[in-house]
């Protein structure tokens, strides 16, 4: 039974064991992938149709699927967009429709792009004055822009900053390119609607794309508000207007806690052998102020006291005066009848 139920659950471990094996190989695998892209990026092909190309025809297919089999070195994400442009005597811009990058249909995109460019009608010349300015309003609009201009050499370029270098380059190599019948592929690239780089290439050798710069920092986010109150206004004091030439009295401050009042006591030198000390410098701490005593009456003047004199005396005389009339000897008066009697005799 044991090597039964053993044999049994041999499956189940083998499966378990190759998925953590499976586990344990797709980490790298996730960490290796690229990161995703946070700004659009668009490539445009534009390509001449001047008689002189139609014999370069092939060698402009071969180059195209050199570049889309690779992703442009790298450089062609996933996502980004691809708008192809034709131009002669005039601009057609919505010959191709436009492609979203898709690395696993990199053969199928190629080949859509080839057979568009091999149907193309080509004659006459081309002038690169009907191109330059939908280029710069499409280039205004991308925050990335690569753009892959194959010519033949023929003509003078204008409205980039490069227009110098890539002119006298047309001079120099047209005629090589031309007996060769290869083309000569340009690539000017623009971030946030400006020019920031420019390579000429010369098939068969591969094409040359420039880097782009870092893209600028955003800015710092602002700081948060918080809930703290607005200070508050400060008092405002009127101005102490002066007239006249007096200042006016200082007030001293009032004293709460008055600080110990040093006193310095100097010892007299006494007859004794003794010398003369030094003073000695006491530490008297001051009384508690309290509430002063009422002012005591001022004293008389001499005025003043012989009103006094005369005062007592006349009090005096007045108290003499009651007794006497007090104590004097009085009269026995008669009966009311008596006295009336006596009257009417």
């Amino acid at each position: 039974m044991n090597k039964l139920t053993q044999s049994h659950d041999l499956p189940r471990y083998g499966w378990l064991a190759a998925l953590v094996l499976a586990a344990i190989f797709s980490i790298p695998a996730s960490r290796a992938q690229p990161t995703e892209q946070t700004v659009q990026s668009r490539f445009l092909f534009i390509f001449d149709t001047s008689k002189a190309m139609k014999s370069r025809v092939e060698a402009v297919e071969k180059s195209l699927n050199s570049m889309l089999v690779t992703s442009m070195g790298g450089q062609l994400h996933a996502g980004d967009s691809i708008g192809v442009w034709t131009f002669g005597q005039s601009l057609q811009p919505r010959g191709f429709p436009l492609q979203s990058w898709n690395p696993d249909a990199a053969v199928m995109i190629a080949s859509n792009l080839v057979k568009f460019v091999g149907a193309q009608h080509y004659a006459n010349t081309t002038s690169f004055e009907v191109l330059q300015p939908s280029l710069n309003q499409v280039m205004q609009n991308s925050e990335r822009l690569t753009v892959l201009i194959f010519s033949d050499g023929e003509g003078k370029i204008s409205g980039t900053p490069f227009d110098e270098a890539i002119n006298q380059l047309f001079k120099d190599k047209a005629a090589e390119q031309k007996r060769a019948g290869q083309p000569l592929v340009i690539v000017l690239r623009s971030q946030l609607g400006k020019y920031v780089g420019c390579t000429a290439s010369l098939p068969p050798r591969p094409v040359n794309i420039p880097e782009f710069p870092p893209l600028p920092l955003p800015p710092p986010p602002a700081p948060k508000p918080t809930n703290t109150p607005p200070p508050a206004p400060a008092a405002v004091v009127q101005p102490l207007i002066i007239i006249g030439k007096k200042k006016p009295a200082s007030v001293p401050p009032a004293v709460t806690n008055p600080a110990p009042v040093v006193v310095p006591v100097v010892v007299e030198p006494t007859n004794e052998s003794a010398p003369p000390t030094n003073a000695v410098v006491l530490k008297v701490s001051a009384p508690a102020p309290t509430n002063p005593p009422p002012p005591l009456p001022e004293s008389p003047g001499s005025g003043g006291r012989y009103s006094l004199l005369i005062c007592a005396g006349l009090l005096g005389a007045a108290i003499a005066l009651g007794l006497v009339f007090w104590l004097r000897p009085r009269p026995k008066d008669a009966s009311l009848i008596s006295r009336s009697m006596n009257e009417r005799k």
